[in-house]
């Protein structure tokens, strides 16, 4: 079976998932672009952070900060 690839969002569960609680949109998609090796420009944070925005298990608490909820439903593969 063939693996893929940590998407933008699979990274943003991991973080969240690790950190316990929410986070500041800025601090999350910054850790994000750092640890796929990405440049922390505004164009590829602005990216990141609309490919958070598509997946719905992330959670937009309010004030820019976002949270993960492991009852939270998943996409399908």
């Amino acid at each position: 079976m063939k693996t893929r690839k940590k998407s933008e969002a699979d990274w943003a569960v991991e973080i969240l998932t690790i950190n316990g609680e929410p986070m500041h949109y800025l601090q999350l998609i910054t850790e994000i672009a750092e640890k796929m090796g990405r440049k922390t420009d505004i164009g590829t944070l602005t990216s990141i952070y609309t490919r958070l925005n598509l997946d719905n298990r992330l959670i937009y608490q309010s004030e820019g900060y976002w949270f993960y909820h492991v009852n939270r439903a998943t996409r399908r593969e």
